[in-house]
């Protein structure tokens, strides 16, 4: 258990900003004979976090490849489906959709929704268990939720992750001597001065210059 704590103990003092150390990291009122619990709900935090962080950036991809839909009506899906009919998407330069643009539009209803870079993004409407190739185009798999609806649901998540990481901070700020103690530990949380800031700088910048010498040599 005690790597374990050590290595809490580090992440807690990462969290824990300089304001938070010159107030002063409240003593616990009691000492902890246990503090399994507190790792425990440390690694809960964490772990919410780190599962908000990625639906967020799986929203970002969502958003980055809608972006080009826009808000078109993802509902028409549904309602399609419904008549015994498919939606589907594509994507074709704008040379090849000119080329197929009269047997597209006629024989597959083809619509077009955007223009950008060069390309043609347009949808198809299809007997529901009907398979078509159109060739000089590519069929894109899409997120059935317009653009709109994906910023307000990243939106939603980035709170929850800021509700999530000032949650963290308020626990690491009343748990941290507790943690402190359990490792035997006392008074780890040094503010460094000017002078003391200054001659860590000038160890850090001459332990470079040494490695890079080594390196040229």
């Amino acid at each position: 258990m005690t790597p374990l704590l050590r290595e809490m103990l580090d992440e807690m003092r990462r969290v824990l900003t300089f304001d938070d150390i010159r107030a002063g990291i409240p003593e616990p009122e009691q000492k902890r004979a246990d503090v399994s619990p507190l790792y425990m709900h440390w690694e809960d935090l964490k772990r919410r976090a780190e599962m908000q962080e990625t639906r967020i950036a799986e929203l970002d991809q969502d958003i980055q490849q809608m972006s080009v839909w826009d808000d078109y009506p993802m509902s028409r899906i549904d309602q399609l489906a419904r008549q015994g009919q498919s939606l589907r998407f594509w994507r074709a330069s704008q040379f090849e959709y000119n080329r197929n643009r009269r047997e597209w539009e006629d024989n597959y209803q083809a619509e077009i929704v955007a223009f950008q870079d060069d390309s043609y993004y347009f949808v198809t409407t299809t007997p529901l268990q009907a398979t078509i190739v159109l060739q000089g185009a590519d069929e894109v798999t899409i997120c059935p939720s317009p653009v709109s609806t994906l910023i307000t649901l990243q939106t939603q998540a980035k709170d929850s992750l800021r509700r999530t990481q000032l949650e963290i901070g308020d626990f690491a700020l009343q748990h941290y001597r507790s943690v402190e103690a359990a490792l035997g530990l006392h008074d780890t949380l040094v503010i460094p001065t000017k002078r003391r800031r200054f001659w860590n700088r000038l160890v850090r910048v001459c332990r470079f210059l040494l490695r890079r010498k080594r390196e040229l040599r």
